[in-house]
């Protein structure tokens, strides 16, 4: 239950309260104490809920000041140790063409909302970390609202370019 009620408070303490995970011991502790009952929920499920954790870390890392490869490094290594914490593999997620499965990606559309509001705020910072200009306010709507897909839409090209597809 203890397990549980940390998954369930990443996703409603606004993105200024998160502490996003920064150090060894950190991320090491997401891995041995954030479990799922995935057995339940199903390893699908529990992908697509690790993924949406992954991503809206991100944003919150974004929106507390790190430069959005440290951002992604943090994700990457927040996904990576939970999926390996709850025996996970990422194989599961995928289908024969190297695309995520769909029912994950729907999930994962549904789950990154939950930080919509952190990923509004975090748009403007990334493009000005890329040395852009402020979007304009119809661009920031339709990045916020297909951030999951973007972000699915990464993890399969780094798949594919693994497996040579």
């Amino acid at each position: 239950m203890k397990r549980l009620l940390i998954a369930s408070i990443f996703f409603l303490l606004p993105a200024t309260a998160f502490a996003v995970p920064t150090k060894p011991e950190q991320f090491l502790k997401l891995e041995n104490e954030l479990s799922l009952e995935c057995q339940k929920y199903g390893a699908e499920s529990c992908a697509a809920r690790f993924i949406s954790m992954a991503a809206c870390t991100y944003v919150f890392a974004v929106n507390q000041g790190k430069h959005p490869d440290e951002a992604m490094d943090i994700a990457d290594k927040l996904f990576v140790g939970i999926m390996r914490g709850n025996k996970i593999k990422p194989e599961i997620m995928f289908t024969e063409k190297g695309n995520i499965k769909p029912v994950i990606t729907n999930e994962v559309a549904e789950r990154t909302a939950f930080c919509k509001e952190a990923t509004e705020k975090a748009v403007p910072k990334l493009f000005a970390a890329r040395g852009m200009e402020k979007p304009s306010d119809e661009i920031q709507e339709r990045l916020t609202n297909s951030f999951g897909y973007w972000w699915i839409s990464t993890i399969e090209t780094i798949y594919k370019k693994g497996k040579g597809l």
